[in-house]
């Protein structure tokens, strides 16, 4: 165990929260994926059901944990969803994972020793398990985040998709911020409100389809960009080119473009004046 890492202080009971819509397949992985992993602290699973067009089934016997299913009857977002979660929840840790990622064999093991009293959340490490050009370019942004940071260290960012936090501290902080895209960080945000701290674990690994599109990584870098504090075109050129100059231009081009193209998106949607 490094000199950082700390053992946790009490056993835990984790909430595993799950936001869904319209992937009844991909749950039905996650699940077996969560059940291979557990160690034992898996107190229970909670799905919110975004309004699927066809309402999810969850056959709670099949699992060894008890399985909770929420649903909206409209479309709320993946923020609402684990809100709601959350309030819901029995147990004293929430762990949130998207419904297209798997945990990693360790996962359960990692959080445990990871989340100690004094951290409020930790967050960690996603990896691709689909190859196409914006899974590539994604995963490149991911990677050039990760290695500006020590382990353990205190950062500004919470991947929704794979972190955990104190029930009580989440609550205490209001959740995530209800808002289309960038909610994850939000919670940082709110976090710190109160003197509390995000960590980063590199061993918390999930893999995920990092991939639903160019047109949908496009839509959200836009709408990202919309929800930032707002900006000047000559900054927001600055960003462009700042990005432009770390680009995989040599080792993967076809992503260093799309990613300079994310970046536009979402810094000139910066510099445009809000409605």
């Amino acid at each position: 165990m490094s000199t950082t890492e700390q053992r946790p202080d009490r056993a835990k009971k984790v909430s595993v929260v799950v936001a869904t819509r319209n992937r009844p397949a991909d749950i039905r992985v996650l699940l077996t994926a969560i059940a291979d992993c557990d160690t034992g602290i898996v107190h229970e699973v909670i799905l919110v059901d975004d309004a699927s067009e066809t309402p999810l089934r969850v056959d709670d016997a099949a699992h060894p944990f008890p399985v909770r299913l929420l649903r909206n009857d409209r479309r709320r977002g993946a923020a609402a969803g684990r809100n709601w979660a959350a309030k819901e929840a029995t147990g004293d840790v929430l762990a949130f994972l998207d419904d297209d990622a798997r945990p990693l064999p360790d996962w359960f093991h990692v959080l445990d020793s990871a989340l100690t009293e004094d951290r409020a959340a930790v967050t960690g490490r996603v990896l691709p398990f689909d190859s196409s050009v914006v899974a590539r370019a994604r995963q490149y942004r991911y990677e050039v985040r990760y290695a500006q940071h020590a382990a353990y260290s205190e950062v500004t960012f919470f991947a929704g998709g794979n972190s955990a936090v104190w029930t009580e501290r989440f609550l205490a902080a209001d959740g995530f911020p209800d808002v289309v895209t960038a909610s994850d960080n939000g919670l940082v945000e709110r976090l710190a409100q109160a003197d509390e701290r995000v960590h980063f674990v590199p061993a918390l690994r999930v893999a995920h389809r990092n991939s639903k599109g160019a047109g949908i990584a496009l839509r959200e870098a836009w709408r990202a960009g919309r929800l930032a504090p707002r900006s000047t075109p000559t900054a927001a050129m600055r960003r462009i080119t700042a990005s432009a100059k770390v680009q995989p231009w040599s080792d993967d081009p076809a992503a260093a473009g799309l990613n300079i193209g994310l970046q536009a998106a979402n810094s000139l949607a910066t510099a445009l004046p809000t409605a």
